[in-house]
């Protein structure tokens, strides 16, 4: 091979296993060069630009995960609604499953968005995507506990768009996240779904906010454990602010307070809480909050 492509061997190689301690990676890296120099020049052709396409889609599938937070942190829906079909065009161009996790996150945002404003169509079109999708995740992992929980996720969405149907999507939703528990319980991702759960139960059902504060708090929690897992998450803020929601709802406003004090010291940016909800929080419970004990305090843990 002539040094370009021995540098571009090099360089794919070892980006695909970026992260990984040296020592771990020397013989998996030596056994992977091998089966290049052994195989005929036009297979090593094909398998260097399948390494190229791999390590282009890492790099552009954290971009695109960037601008879904920007979207996020801006309420831009019109951005997020474009970066998810990019994500769509990617994941149909290279087949990673990686980005068609990335894509069902996506979808499962834009479909919680799309029924807050009331554009129900559009929710059902992307429930039945996003199912889809994770249909395809499952049957390549089985066992992927955060697959079970989006689409225990899924299965909630359902309950608000065909109450009708909500026994049987109600059960569905929990079974899957019963699931997703069993296979990692430890995943911060499955307690705000087991606290959505909880919070956004049909009142025929009875809604429990101070259980699902308790499961957002561990989620918090877990989140917290891994500082890479709190930057640039919108999922991590977006439990913070369901936990200030079922706070609110409960009637223990200096628990809110001080959640949404410390969404905005996460992520000043954050336009929508810092210009909207906050103030309206404000206004309305103000003096509800000043009148609560701090938190901490003997008094605050009754609340």
């Amino acid at each position: 091979m002539n040094i370009r492509s021995d540098m571009i061997e090099e360089f794919m190689l070892r980006r695909l296993h970026a992260g990984v301690d040296h020592r771990e990676e020397t013989v998996q890296l030596k056994s992977e060069r091998e089966f290049i120099h052994r195989s005929p020049v036009s297979i090593r052709i094909v398998l260097l630009l399948l390494f190229v396409v791999m390590a282009l889609s890492q790099v552009y599938s954290q971009s695109l995960n960037d601008r879904i937070y920007h979207a996020y942190i801006s309420a831009e829906m019109d951005e997020w609604f474009n970066t998810m079909t990019e994500m769509q065009s990617v994941w149909e161009i290279t087949g990673s499953y990686d980005m068609l996790y990335d894509l069902v996150v996506a979808q499962y945002g834009y479909i919680a968005f799309s029924i807050a404003a009331g554009h129900d169509r559009v929710a059902r079109e992307y429930v039945r995507e996003a199912e889809d999708n994770l249909e395809i995740l499952l049957d390549q992992f089985p066992e992927m506990a955060r697959a079970h929980a989006l689409l225990g996720a899924i299965y909630g969405f359902k309950v608000g768009l065909n109450p009708i149907k909500a026994v049987v999507f109600g059960t569905r939703a929990i079974k899957e996240n019963a699931r997703s528990m069993e296979l990692d319980p430890d995943d911060p991702q499955i307690w705000m779904e087991k606290g959505n759960i909880q919070f956004f139960k049909p009142d025929l059902f009875g809604p429990d906010s101070r259980e699902a504060a308790r499961h957002y708090r561990k989620a918090v929690e877990l989140f917290e454990s891994n500082p890479k897992d709190t930057v640039k998450n919108w999922l991590y803020l977006n439990t913070l602010r369901n936990l200030a929601d079922a706070y609110i709802d409960y009637g223990a406003y200096y628990k809110a307070d001080e959640t949404y004090r410390k969404i905005l010291r996460v992520e000043p940016g954050l336009s929508w809480i810092r210009e909207r909800d906050y103030p309206e929080f404000l206004e309305k419970y103000g003096g509800e909050v000043s009148r609560q004990p701090a938190v901490g305090s003997r008094q605050s843990a009754a609340v």
